[in-house]
């Protein structure tokens, strides 16, 4: 994958979690005692929610890559080795948690995709995540915020 992509995304999600015998999901700890931590330096943006990240060491990890640390009402943060900047949220009526981070990184790569740098991105990733979470259930949304978000 790293040989054929020109930017790996990661949800730390996928480095902190294994299924036990039981079919029950369990956080392995510290993301460097997954069997991936090795990988992040091949990685350009790990997504992790603001709970996540005191399974990482930070200061470390923004050495290896750009991380998009996820705040929920309060919007999120870019950390990277040059340092961090704050991106403000959207107000929303928060109705369903569910599917909010999920949301986030859709809309923050798609802004990349559609030549976002990555401040605009992750702004736009904030509006998607709380369009996500103002809704019950699967998020709808109209197409023709799409064209607002990404008209170049």
């Amino acid at each position: 994958m790293v040989d054929n992509c020109s930017a790996i995304f990661v949800d730390i999600q996928a480095l902190i979690r294994v299924f036990e015998t039981n079919e029950r999901v369990k956080l392995v700890g510290l993301i460097k005692e997954s069997g991936f931590y090795h990988l992040l330096p091949c990685v350009k943006f790990l997504k992790v929610s603001s709970e996540e990240a005191l399974f990482m060491d930070m200061e470390k990890v923004r050495q290896w890559c750009c991380v998009v640390v996820t705040h929920g009402k309060d919007g999120c943060g870019i950390y990277r080795k040059d340092g961090k900047i704050k991106i403000e949220p959207f107000g929303a009526n928060q109705m369903d948690p569910t599917g909010g981070g999920d949301s986030f990184l859709g809309g923050f790569v798609g802004g990349l995709v559609h030549g976002l740098g990555v401040h605009d991105a992750a702004f736009v990733g904030n509006f998607f995540g709380s369009l996500s979470v103002a809704q019950i259930g699967l998020p709808k949304f109209d197409l023709r915020l799409l064209q607002v978000c990404f008209v170049t």
